[in-house]
């Protein structure tokens, strides 16, 4: 059994470049066959992962013990099981309750427009009837079929997308690969940074002879033997050098010029669009196509005693921001060893499709919101609509929409089978509100449909809002300037700035007020507490408010300061900044958000 490994050396396997999503940004050239391969996949805006192999048989069990691993599919390295060992499992794999049909079927019901299925993970062993490896399903397993080949034919019969996941920089069960290093001592470690064995002339060329004769072959495989291919979804790039990375990407497009490459091939400006980190809830896009992977509950494989589950509001919110800033989702689910979907992971994707049988004309073929992110939700856009996503409806029976300035012809809720027609008056050139039921027509996001003329002119600066709503600003959304300072995982409880140890290093969020009034200051913040007693001060304008941490619990144990309160003078646009002033430890702090809440509100809601 293994020991826990720090999250960050876990996710070395399956965040690939998470630390460049960190910080980056990148500007890409328009490619006109690179825009005809995304045009399928902006309309799709939502798929289904499915992680399913050799590992789905244990369920994160061995030996009569749960191995201690976020990911059930890492079995064989987190519990250290030799290769001999662990083809074993495959003498046992006979799912025969797979049904092809019933996968696709319960995908299109989801609401989900392709499958992306690993073919091959991270232990070698192919899901498919493989000659360049007899390690697979149809040479190894009681089963003896190839589901890769009955899942073509589901989807097309169903009209989604096949895609297909595979490992191709890391292969546990292969001599000359990355990862297995119990096995084969001289390997390249599964944690071991490139620059570690690049020159090193036995293990590249090693590691070359696999690329040559798995890899390679592999992926050739998969894109001659089931028709026509959507994605090829490469993992763990960054293992990789860029000319083997290069050589992958021209192997897709040169066998399928139609067939998208995500950008985990290699690094950043490699593929046709980009990915986050793992459930990664906060994200920084650093390019304009990208997408979103995330889990039902923590596991990627099927893992018995996973039962962690997110609920259907969070998971149809997350998929709903993700698509406000021009993502795509991407949902998994692990099938059990005997080839079923199991009963929660069913539930949830019933959740997300009954949803999105009403609203998904404000999910699919939309791109991100032109202006923000609204306090009360997200926004995503169509020509002539807006549609308004409304996670938290408003006490005073008013909905402000910030930042357009094209007439509005109507406003409706999209649920509502008569579309009847919302009082939409103006509060400012830039701005409009719009008269709303007393309650919301869905629980988890009541969609608002606002109609306009000509072509969309918006302004994206944050509106300083009065009632209803406290004003966040949160550190994923900020500018952050400075060598150290940056923005963490955007996993659950990582929403923060972090990295904060030079006085230099700030970061400052830009808003504006349409009238006078007065703003009270909280900050959200954790530090532990050798580190507390760091000095900093936020200010708005001429206006700054001074601050001293004290003690959280924790650099993740997030506590809310007053600093009083700021006075609007007058309306115009106003830089928001936080700035050190002294650091006695090893970081100021992990700064979560600053908001700002109008006065003539507290009492009525926030006190």
């Amino acid at each position: 059994m293994s020991e826990k490994l720090p999250e960050q050396t876990e996710d070395l396997l399956d965040n690939a470049e998470a630390e460049f999503y960190r910080t980056r940004s990148v500007q890409e050239d328009s490619d006109e066959a690179r825009e005809k391969r995304l045009a399928w996949w902006r309309e799709a805006r939502l798929g289904l992962f499915i992680h399913w192999g050799l590992y789905s048989l244990p369920a994160g069990i061995w030996k009569g013990e749960e191995v201690k691993a976020a990911y059930a599919e890492h079995l064989q390295l987190r519990a250290k099981i030799p290769v001999k060992e662990y083809e074993k499992i495959a003498d046992e794999f006979n799912p025969v309750k797979f049904n092809a049909e019933e996968w696709v079927r319960t995908a299109k019901n989801a609401g989900l427009k392709y499958i992306v299925v690993t073919a091959k993970h991270h232990d070698g062993f192919a899901m498919y009837d493989s000659r360049a490896s007899d390690f697979n399903i149809v040479k190894r397993t009681p089963f003896g079929r190839d589901p890769m080949k009955e899942l073509a034919e589901a989807c097309r019969g169903e009209g989604i997308t096949l895609c297909f996941y595979y490992s191709h920089a890391m292969d546990w069960h292969h001599p000359d690969s990355q990862g297995n290093t119990l096995d084969y001592p001289g390997n390249i470690g599964a944690y071991d940074p490139l620059e570690s064995w690049i020159h090193d002339e036995d293990k590249r060329s090693r590691y070359e002879r696999y690329l040559e004769e798995k890899a390679f072959p592999q992926v050739r495989e998969l894109l001659t033997q089931y028709g026509p291919v959507g994605i090829i979804w490469f993992d763990c790039g960054h293992k990789i050098t860029d000319a083997q990375g290069t050589r992958f990407v021209e192997l897709v497009h040169g066998l399928q010029p139609g067939c998208l490459v995500n950008r985990r091939v290699r690094r950043e400006g490699f593929g046709d669009y980009g990915n986050s980190s793992d459930n990664q809830l906060h994200v920084r896009a650093p390019r304009k196509d990208w997408e979103s992977i995330a889990t039902l509950n923590n596991s990627w494989g099927y893992k018995k005693l996973d039962n962690d589950w997110k609920s259907p509001r969070a998971i149809l919110h997350n998929l709903i921001d993700v698509v406000s800033m021009n993502g795509n989702f991407l949902i998994n689910v692990g099938p059990t060893g005997e080839g079923e979907f199991d009963p929660k992971s069913v539930e949830l994707l019933g959740e997300i499709g009954r949803w999105l049988r009403t609203n998904g004309e404000s999910i699919y073929g939309t791109s991100g919101s032109p202006v923000g992110k609204p306090p009360w939700g997200r926004v995503t856009a169509k020509p002539g609509a807006l549609y308004l996503h409304v996670f938290e409806w408003p006490a005073s029976g008013e909905l402000v929409l910030p930042g357009i300035r094209n007439p509005v012809t109507r406003a409706y809720m999209l649920a509502d089978p008569r579309h009847t027609s919302l009082e939409v008056s103006r509060l400012t050139e830039e701005d409009i509100r719009i008269a709303v039921p007393e309650k919301p027509l869905d629980p988890v996001a009541t969609v608002l449909v606002v109609e306009y003329e000509g072509r969309l002119e918006t302004n994206p600066v944050t509106l300083l809002l009065e009632k209803d709503y406290p004003n966040v600003f949160a550190a994923f959304d900020g500018e952050i300037e400075g060598r150290e300072l940056r923005c963490d995982t955007g996993k659950k409880g990582h929403d923060n700035a972090t990295g904060w140890s030079d006085p230099k290093d700030f970061i400052r969020w830009r808003f504006r007020a349409i009238r006078p009034g007065n703003y009270r200051v909280e900050i959200y913040y954790g530090v532990d507490d050798a580190s507390a007693g760091g000095t900093f001060t936020v200010a708005a304008g001429i206006q700054g408010l001074d601050g001293t941490t004290v003690p959280t619990g924790g650099w993740y144990d997030f506590r809310k300061s007053v600093l009083g309160t700021f006075t609007i003078r007058q309306p115009g646009i106003y830089t928001l900044e936080a700035r050190a002033r002294k650091i006695p430890g090893a970081a100021l702090m992990n700064l979560q958000k600053v908001v700002l809440i109008c006065e003539s509100a507290i009492e009525n809601r926030f006190g």
